[in-house]
């Protein structure tokens, strides 16, 4: 343990308060225009309720997406009637893509001649923008191990409008948000959605009085009193850094961003692993392909090569346990600094979250239910994982466009 204490640590419980401080901290700063670790990206959209019509709903993820199409009833009644998922390759090209979710949207509509709006949830910092009447947004960068080239630094929608044009002579509208913006649009009024599986990142409703106005500037011609903000809080750096982090890091696309991710999400932690097992399991042990693998250690699944010892097996299940831990640690940072900002210090606190790390790994919600406690001892957290809540936000996003 010794070993893996120095390679590897667990946050201290004072440190633990000092990072959530921290976080809060940098929220606030960004909120304000000042310097800060977590661009709080704010989002030109507002709780606003389903619209009767057909649609499709399109999820770009760290891994994997699909594409849905949907029916809201008079009543407001959304109603999913299929579904296609497909693999995202970790590098692809920005016609490969459309041309893929293109196939896909022509399965679930089943051939139907009306246009019909199109929605999609991106998993990748974008700059919101108001184009017309309806939400775009220019991706940023990339991150969580994938490449789109041609893309970046496009307005996704504009982009993908243009391509149905000229590619398949179909002119539609598009609306274009980031996957915890989604989440947060479709969680029946939950003030913070969350996203910890890929990657991670949280999203809350702020009010408007809460924002500088310099700030507000951002968002032209965009009155409503609550805004939906997106932290980006994959990007949170206060962190001390581990030298198993600084070794991902230096072999990562996006050396130098987000840290806070690199040692959170799935995107990384088998890296983690595969940078820290030759120290403590030596060099015949094998590399991990994926952060599934490491619940497959920890539930006895994991199919050892014969020559690995059990004394090896032992140190493997803690050393997978560790990067859980110091995972939910950070989430549990994370989510301590927006109550904080937000005034929820006591009592429950509803949160919606996605994501496979956070609802497939071992104990991992009692974990960051564990830390949060070690924060604010008198707040019950409230995680729901609530049905299509992120096809559904999606959904209510492209009924805006009927």
């Amino acid at each position: 343990m010794e070993e893996l204490d120095s390679l590897y640590p667990l946050i201290s419980s004072e440190d633990l308060t000092k990072y959530a401080k921290l976080f809060q901290r940098d929220l606030i700063a960004a909120l304000h225009n000042q310097q800060s670790s977590l661009p709080s990206i704010l989002n030109p959209i507002y709780k606003i309720s389903a619209k009767e019509g057909f649609g499709v709903a399109v999820s770009i993820g760290g891994t994997n997406g699909y594409v849905s199409a949907f029916r809201i009833s008079r009543k407001k009644v959304i109603t999913f009637l299929n579904r296609k998922i497909f693999f995202l390759p970790e590098k692809t090209t920005k016609d490969e893509l459309f041309h893929l979710i293109t196939k896909n949207i022509f399965s679930v509509a089943a051939g139907r001649k009306k246009k019909f709006p199109i929605g999609i949830g991106l998993a990748y910092t974008l700059k919101p923008v108001l184009h017309h009447r309806f939400i775009d947004g220019t991706l940023m960068y990339m991150s969580k191990g994938r490449e789109i080239e041609g893309l970046v630094g496009q307005k996704v929608g504009q982009e993908y409008h243009k391509f149905l044009i000229n590619e398949y002579g179909i002119d539609t509208e598009v609306a274009v948000v980031n996957d915890a913006i989604c989440l947060l649009l479709g969680g029946d009024g939950v003030e913070i959605a969350g996203v910890v599986g890929t990657g991670l990142n949280f999203a809350y409703w702020e009010k408007r009085t809460a924002i500088a106005p310099l700030k507000l500037g951002e968002l032209n011609n965009f009155c409503q009193g609550e805004i939906a903000v997106n932290i980006q809080s994959n990007n949170f750096d206060k962190i001390e850094e581990t030298k198993l982090r600084s070794i991902v890091d230096k072999e990562s696309e996006d050396s130098g961003y987000s840290l806070a991710e690199k040692e959170a999400a799935g995107a990384y932690l088998f890296r983690l692993f595969n940078a820290g097992k030759v120290k403590l399991l030596g060099k015949d042990f094998p590399d991990l392909s994926s952060t599934d693998q490491l619940n497959d250690i920890l539930a006895g699944a994991y199919i050892f090569p014969k020559n690995i010892t059990q004394e090896k097996i032992k140190k493997a299940g803690l050393f997978a346990q560790r990067l859980l831990h110091r995972s939910a640690q950070i989430t549990a940072i994370q989510l301590c600094g927006i109550f904080m900002k937000i005034g929820k210090t006591k009592g429950a606190v509803p949160v919606i979250m996605e994501g496979g790390i956070f609802w497939k790994s071992r104990n991992y919600t009692s974990l960051v239910n564990l830390y949060i406690n070690m924060i604010l001892p008198e707040v019950i957290p409230s995680f729901a994982r609530l049905f299509g809540s992120s096809r559904r936000g999606i959904a209510i996003l492209a009924s805006s466009l009927i």
